[in-house]
């Protein structure tokens, strides 16, 4: 039945024909940005830096280190005027080092290794007595005129080693779904499989940055699991409630008493990105840019402290508790298998393929890098 109408005809009267109006471009802005991954050259950034000889899931790095400067009293305590002291190990002094305990000097005329019992003569110094869990620090070395040799302790060369995890996204498109026609899509399947990658990096990035077990290598029925950068920077770690601009300063010196020299990467959460920013940004230090008419703080590059530079780097996966100072130097992602697009056979009406990527985190030098922990607002 054909039903008339005196009236014009308007966009809400005749809807039934008219065409929708939909975008040929499809909007992504979830994060996928791996910037510690990056920053420390990428999924194999460790291969030139170790110099790895052959490939495996657990690859392994050498490391050594000079003997130590400081030792420990473990005797009874001892006056001035002492002429032996007991220490923790005494393969540590050999004969002719100078020694400060407190403020006073001893000179080192023996070393009976069995004992643990050095031989000593004061060099002056103010101190009356010394407890006997007091601080031994090599401060210098003086030979007798043609005295013989004497031993001293050497390092053993050590290694450090993490294993391979794999990364794995599966896509599924339905046959149908690939023969339709679509806005913004030119290819269902290929369109999915793009997003695979991006995904995996952000979860490879959580995991280096937030794991705290590890490593683990794996079984027939649990997977093989890389250590993240908890497990790996050890050493020099402070823990602290409210962050402030020492503690932050703090921890680096640690590293630098240690022997590390930096720059220091930092990856850092958006809430202690601004907190770091306000330590050495103020009012009185502002950027304006005349030619773009930009007026405000520029973000921080580099941070200069008494003991090296820093680079703060913003991470929206970097936790708010935690604040790592990596030395890239020593530190890498290092790929068994780059990420792979492989086609999976079809069980069904639907078209299947799998991204699968092999990688593991190489963290070398546990004294060159620093880390805060428990760090509040």
């Amino acid at each position: 039945m054909t039903t008339y109408n005196d009236s014009p005809i308007t966009t809400y009267s005749d809807t039934t024909p008219q065409k929708k109006v939909i975008t040929d471009v499809i909007s992504l802005i979830s994060p996928s940005d791996a910037p510690l991954i990056e920053r420390l050259g990428g999924l194999d950034g460790a291969a030139g830096k170790f110099r790895f000889s052959a490939e495996g899931t657990n690859p392994q790095w050498l490391e050594d280190s000079l003997p130590g400067l400081i030792g420990a009293m473990t005797g009874g305590t001892i006056s001035s005027t002492a002429t032996s002291m007991t220490v923790s190990d005494a393969s540590l002094f050999q004969v002719g080092h100078i020694l400060q305990v407190d403020s006073q000097e001893f000179w080192v005329s023996a070393v009976n290794l069995s004992t643990d019992v050095l031989t000593i003569s004061s060099l002056g110094g103010t101190a009356a007595s010394h407890a006997s869990t007091s601080v031994v620090t090599i401060v210098g070395m003086a030979r007798l005129d043609g005295a013989d040799s004497s031993p001293r302790s050497f390092t053993s060369i050590a290694t450090g080693s993490n294993y391979t995890q794999i990364f794995h996204g599966e896509v599924k498109v339905a046959d149908t779904m690939l023969a339709i026609s679509q806005w913004g899509i030119s290819d269902e399947f290929d369109y999915q499989a793009s997003k695979v990658i991006p995904g995996l990096m952000r979860e490879i990035e959580s995991h280096i940055l937030k794991t705290l077990a590890g490593p683990a290598a794996g079984s027939a029925t649990a997977p093989r699991v890389m250590g993240g950068l908890y497990t790996y920077i050890s050493s020099n770690t402070t823990t602290g409630t409210t962050l402030t601009k020492t503690m932050f300063e703090n921890a680096v010196k640690l590293s630098y008493a240690d022997g590390g020299v930096g720059p220091w990467v930092a990856p850092l959460s958006p809430t202690n990105f601004g907190l770091i920013r306000g330590f050495y940004e103020t009012s009185s230090w502002v950027q304006i840019d005349r030619q773009d008419a930009v007026v405000g703080m520029p973000p921080v590059q580099r941070i200069l402290t008494p003991f090296g530079e820093i680079e703060p780097l913003l991470d929206r996966w970097a936790p708010d508790g935690t604040i790592f100072m990596i030395d890239p130097n020593h530190a890498g992602m290092k790929t068994l298998r780059p990420f792979t697009q492989v086609p999976l056979s079809k069980d069904g009406d639907a078209t299947k393929g799998e991204v699968t990527g092999e990688f593991t985190l190489c963290v070398r030098q546990n004294e060159a890098h620093c880390r805060l922990t428990s760090v509040s607002a």
